[in-house]
Formats: structure tokens, sequence, C-alpha cells
């Protein structure tokens, strides 16, 4: 099944670094910045539970650092007693699929949890409350599973690794060339194959694997005499025999890996307002990565693992659905190639699927419809003088709501100019430039932290200089 992208409450994959590294910091006030942040997260949308929990276990850990007597050992059995069993709680709760629920402690040992988190959990909950030396020791070793078994996890994999993973998928390249031309290196390369294999798990195959497949000179070939041409998107016989055992192996390893290349592939024809069909005759390079006979060849992938997935040889969890999707959601002239490719195979879909495919046909081609000439209607110059002057009416009209507007635009700047301490500015009118809702005129999102005195009253107790 194709992914849905999933909607993060964090800005980039940096904030979200950042954030890890302010609750585990050694720094009570970093680790304070970190909680208010993931509560400006738990605002934004869901958060995933493995941070609520290390914000909450932080929170707590600084409320008894820096209590000072403002609480008493009860209440501070009573805090982490609470958050040990929302933590585990909510860590095993997706787990209670089935019609009859599963036991917490075999929960936990699919999920590598210490048994005696589930035994501090029971205490709290049905029995006495845990000795707080008892509770403070779990905190500590509970924000430990957390980094170990989320935080470090999330990490994006190691430049040098995915260098490595290039130059593994390069070898197999070449290899599969003097294959074909007559070496017998087929051991060699499935070795390559294996070797990627384990460099990479399946949650990475998306930011590794697959872009570098997508780089020219990989699955498009450099020289475009070897991509695939628009009028029947075939791809050449060599392409085919270098990268078909790897691909299908690939997606043998991983049952998301054919779902994830098609995606990744649509996405980049997606984004891409190229015109295919427009260039079949003139497939001059615009980029690298936009060129018409770039877009065409992935194109001609996707139509080819298609063929694979509807004979059945490969590619069995391939989504065609989530594809159709995809492909009648976004219409463009390269999604529009795919679904006439699953219509090719599949003659139930070719019968409910016509008409939209119809529709999409005609409003992406209708510019291009040539009208007979004998249908214009005739001008005489009589109608050409009454048009003229309606066109220089309302010409007039522009030009002197214009002059309005530069005057109201002058008058608010000066009086803008006059007003110095005002915290409304004027904007430039000449400079002046629409942008998307929530960015500022350069297109950056804004930075919208509080200063840390207007963030709510501070855990932490400054000590006194």
């Amino acid at each position: 099944m194709i992914k849905i992208p999933r909607v993060v409450p964090w800005t980039s994959l940096e904030e979200f670094q950042q954030v890890h590294q302010w609750l585990y910091a050694e720094s009570p006030n970093q680790r304070e910045i970190g909680v208010k942040r993931v509560k400006a997260w738990s605002s934004r949308g869901k958060v995933p539970h493995a941070v609520v929990s290390t914000a909450a276990f932080v929170e707590v850990s600084l409320r008894d650092e820096f209590s000072y007597g403002n609480i008493s050992n009860h209440e501070l059995r009573l805090l982490y007693s609470m958050v040990f069993i929302r933590f585990v709680n909510g860590m095993v709760d997706p787990f209670q699929q089935g019609t009859f629920a599963l036991s917490i402690s075999s929960i936990a040992v699919k999920l590598n949890m210490p048994l005696w988190f589930v035994e501090m959990r029971h205490a709290g909950t049905h029995e006495h409350l845990p000795s707080l030396q008892i509770l403070r020791n779990g905190c500590k070793q509970a924000l430990q599973w957390l980094n170990e078994s989320y935080w470090s996890t999330q990490k994006p994999l190691p430049s040098a690794q995915v260098n490595k993973i290039r130059s593994l998928i390069l070898q197999y390249k070449e290899l599969r060339k003097e294959d074909i031309n007559g070496n017998n290196n087929r051991d060699s390369s499935r070795k390559i194959i294996g070797k990627i294999m384990e460099l990479v798990s399946e949650e990475y195959i998306s930011e590794s694997i697959i872009p570098i497949l997508l780089e020219p000179g990989l699955l498009v070939p450099m020289a475009k005499k070897k991509r695939a041409l628009a009028q029947d998107l075939s791809l050449l016989p060599e392409s085919k025999k270098i990268w078909d055992v790897m691909l299908q192996t690939f997606d043998k390893e991983w049952h998301t890996f054919g779902n994830e290349l098609i995606l990744k592939i649509l996405e980049i024809l997606n984004k891409d307002d190229v015109s295919i069909k427009s260039d079949m005759n003139n497939q001059e390079v615009q980029s690298t990565h936009t060129s018409s006979s770039y877009l065409i060849t992935l194109s001609a992938w996707v139509k080819h693992i298609l063929y694979i997935y509807y004979n059945g040889k490969s590619f069995t969890n391939l989504d065609v659905n989530n594809i159709l999707e995809f492909c009648l959601r976004k219409p463009s002239t390269n999604t529009q190639l795919i679904l006439q490719t699953m219509m090719e195979c599949d003659e139930e879909l070719k019968t409910s699927v016509s008409p939209f495919v119809n529709y999409i046909n005609k409003k992406l081609h209708s510019e291009d419809i040539i009208h007979n000439i004998d249908e214009i209607p005739k001008i005489t110059d009589d109608d050409m003088n009454v048009e003229i002057n309606k066109l220089k009416y309302e010409l007039d009209k522009i030009n002197k709501l214009i002059k309005e507007e530069v005057s109201v635009v002058s008058e608010n700047n000066r009086v803008s100019s006059s007003n110095e301490d005002s915290a409304w500015k004027m904007y430039d009118y000449n400079e002046w430039k629409p942008c998307a809702l929530g960015c500022l005129p350069n297109g950056q999102v804004p930075c919208l932290d509080l200063p840390l005195e207007l963030d709510g009253p501070s855990t932490v107790i400054k000590s006194s200089t």
C-alpha cells in the first residue's frame, strides 16, 4: 500500500533532532526548553507517544530536582506513577487489536520493554505506590529505553552509508553490463544485492535506495539515445536486463519497495509541469531531473513494473488502487500515460475508468484543438470599432484606478514614515509579492517561538549569583 504522507508538528528534521538534544541535555534549562517545545507540538497536532512520554519523564524529573520542599514526597510519587502508567499504556494499547485482550507483559516482551516497567505500572494502578527511589531510577531507565528504542532509530542514515550504497549499486550496474555481454558475473552481482540489503532496513528504503536509483545514470541512463520514447514508453532491453533482477529481489525482501518506488516516481512526474507529449519530437534537456526524456523514462519504468505485476511474475504486493487514485486525483500528461497502461492491462478497469480518462484527455489537450476555420464567426469593421472603443474605455478606467491606488499607497507611506514607533509597517508597493498563507514574504515559515518569560512559569529555579 502506498504510504500517505504523514503530517508532523515539527517543521523540519533539524527541529526534531534539536528537541531530542534538548530533552537529553545536561543543562536543566535546555531540558525545560525541550519540554515546552513538545507542549507546543501538542497544540499543533498529534505527537508520537514516545515523544510525549519522554517530555513527561523529563518534566517530572525537573519538578523533583527543583521542588525544594514545595512539593511532598507523596505528591512526587503520584506524579512519577502517573507518568509510568500513561507511558506503558500508550506503548501497549496499539497492539490490542484482536477480539481478546493480550496480556501487557506479552506485548512488552515484543517491544523489548523491561518487564519491571509493567510491574511499576501495575503497582501504581492497583497496589501501594513504589518508593521514590525506585521511581527515580525507573524514570532514568525509561528515558534511556526511549532514547535507544525511539529517538536513535529516527536519525537519518549517515552520508557515508548512503555513499556506500550508491557505490555498491554502481558496481552492480557494471557487473550486469558485463554479464549481458557474455561474462558470467551473476553470482557477484547477487552478492552485491545481498550487501545492500544488509546495509538498509525497510524503513529507510524511501530515503536511501530509491532516491539513488532515480538519479540520472541508473534507472534512467545518462545517454539520451538509451532512454525511453514517448510514443510507446518502451524501455531498451538492456535496461530491463540490468535492473530487473535487483528491483524484483528488493521487492521480495521489502514488501513496500514496489509501492514506494512507484510513489516516488509519480511524485516526480506530478511535480514537474513539463509536457511530455509536447516534447515528443524535441527532447531537449531543461535540467538533469526535469528533462522530458528523464520523465518519459520514469513513466516507462512504471509501465514496465505494472506489466510485471499484471503478469503475476513479481511485485505482487503492488497496490494498484492507490496508484489509480493518485493518477485520477492529480491528472497530468504524465499520469495520463500511466492510466492508459493500466487500462491496457485490465479490461474491467478500462470499462469503469474510461469516462474519467476521456475527460482528463479533453481537459489536458483542449488548448491543442484546432477548430475549423469556417466555424469562426465573421467580424465586420463596425464590430471591430465597437470592440476597440470598449477596450479604450476599460483601459481608461484601469489607469484611473491605478492612479488612485498609487496615491493612497503614497499617503500611507507618508503616514507610516512619520510614525516610526508603530509596530505595523507598510510594505513597499513595488516590492510586495503574494506568498502562501502562514509564510513571510520571502517564502520562509516564520519562527513562532515565544520568549521563555512569556512561555509559562519556569520549573527550573535559577541559582542566585
